[in-house]
């Protein structure tokens, strides 16, 4: 399996041995509370069977989720950024990423998902890959935003997370905008 390479980041598929590293991220409550499908507490016994499961879709083209470290610390887990849900057919896919919160705001997720977005259209053939966020997280928006995606619309309450209605916004990037110049947006 192939090693992906930014800047700062190397992007790795994951691997069994990586278990412990993932689940010292993956269970803190900041990620909890700004993911949609991750839960707190986030039993360890789930985390195996999710590496698990990573692991076959890669294999069967499903979708390709890479563990995520830094190029001066590389043996330190700090997230993860994927292509999910990805349908040959429609030639799309769903972009999803996290980063441990003692990294955010450096610039790593942006970095991860551009890389994921390169490798979308250039790699995998895909013509059209969206991503959401929690509208309460504007964080991951600009997230989104920066790596060149474009807002599509504001899906009202359509998750319930920890006993709330959750409001939902998408963003997609298109293959023949990658690429193209950011146009600005009145919003």
């Amino acid at each position: 399996m192939t090693i992906l390479e930014t800047e700062r980041l190397w992007l790795k598929p994951y691997q069994a041995n990586m278990a412990d590293s993932v689940y010292a991220v993956i269970k803190k409550r900041e990620i909890a509370d700004t993911m949609l499908m991750i839960p707190h507490p986030y039993p360890r016994k789930q985390l195996d069977g999710w590496l698990d499961y990573v692991q076959k879709s890669f294999d069967i083209g499903q979708s390709f989720e890479y563990a995520v470290f830094t190029k001066d610390q590389p043996a330190r887990y700090i997230g993860n950024c994927g292509l999910v849900a990805v349908s040959k057919a429609h030639h799309s896919g769903e972009i999803g990423y996290f980063i441990d919160p003692g990294e955010w705001k450096q610039g790593y997720a942006t970095e991860a998902c551009r890389k994921m977005l390169e490798l979308a259209f250039t790699e995998h053939g895909l013509n059209r890959v969206f991503g959401r966020c929690l509208v309460r997280n504007p964080a991951s928006r600009r997230v989104l935003e920066k790596a060149g995606m474009a807002f599509e619309g504001r899906f009202r309450q359509e998750f319930f997370m920890n006993g709330a209605y959750e409001d939902i916004d998408y963003l997609a990037l298109l293959k023949q905008d990658y690429g193209a110049p950011k146009q600005d947006t009145p919003f």
